[in-house]
């Protein structure tokens, strides 16, 4: 039987609306449509995306355009780009100074609390030795400051300070710094004001066995990010030069130097070398 082209019409417009409703593969019992893997409803696919549920962590802007999110507003910096480093807090100023080799930060000892044989400070290896000391203000960061012993070998002369040497000091009397052998002592000393020059009236521990040069106090400076410990000697004639610290292993003292090269150059025998010093807050 020939169907007419309104019923073929009809007909085929009945399958093309079964197969998009039912667009899959039937079940044996032609119950139910199995829809085949990666299959898309192109119907729904038109549809509008629902609204993502709000992120639960921030997310890029390129992400928020697939995701058909509204973009992030601009970021505005109101501070600086990273938190500041801290000072180190401080209980009460007392610790311990331990001494480092200054070519590769080895650790040498800690200041000791007996003088060596010149009433001179020196080192011990053995913490149990190390000297307490006390900075004359908890404010680290506040500028040259004193740096005292506590029960100290020299009760008259409590301040770690600096004396003038005998073997440079005279040499070139109060200068330390570049062409010049100059040196000082660490030593118990009286007070000086800071950046003054070196003092014959502060007094200090050197004294006692008949060495009268003059000796500066007020020299200390501790960094409140490292606690490293530097040191700045005034001259005579009131000029700073730079300061570093030294060891002299055949006389066992810590000293003062301005011009290294010249003291080496001049006392090649003594083996010096340069040290560094650091403040151990009492209970670390």
């Amino acid at each position: 039987m020939r169907l007419s082209f309104v019923a073929f019409g009809v007909l085929a417009c009945f399958i093309s609306c079964v197969s998009a409703k039912n667009a899959g593969i039937w079940t044996d019992d032609q119950t139910s449509v199995v829809q085949p893997p990666g299959y898309v409803d192109t119907a729904l696919s038109r549809r509008e995306y629902a609204p993502s549920p709000a992120p639960t962590k921030r997310i890029t802007n390129a992400e928020r355009l697939r995701r058909h999110l509204p973009l992030l507003p601009p970021t505005r910096r109101t501070g600086a780009l990273s938190p500041r480093a801290s000072c180190v807090p401080l209980a009460d100023g007392r610790g311990t100074i331990q001494v480092r080799r200054a070519s590769n930060g080895n650790v040498l000892g800690y200041i000791r609390k007996a003088f060596d044989g010149q009433n001179s400070y020196t080192f011990s290896s053995n913490v149990l030795d190390a000297l307490t000391v006390k900075l004359s203000s908890t404010s680290i960061s506040s500028g040259a400051q004193e740096i005292s012993a506590v029960a100290g070998p020299d009760p008259a002369h409590p301040l770690i300070g600096a004396v003038g040497g005998s073997g440079g000091y005279n040499f070139n009397p109060g200068q330390l710094g570049h062409v010049s052998r100059s040196y000082a002592y660490l030593s118990g000393t009286g007070h000086t004001p800071a950046n003054s020059p070196p003092s014959s009236t502060a007094g200090h521990s050197i004294q006692s066995l008949g060495y009268n040069a003059p000796a500066e106090s007020t020299i200390w400076f501790v960094d409140c990010l490292t606690l490293d410990i530097t040191a700045q000697w005034t001259n005579a004639d009131g000029s700073r030069p730079a300061t570093s610290l030294f060891y002299d292993p055949p006389v066992d003292f810590v000293g003062l130097i301005g011009d290294f090269n010249k003291f080496v150059s001049t006392f090649p025998g003594e083996g010096a070398y340069l040290v560094t010093l650091h403040f151990i807050p009492a209970g670390i």
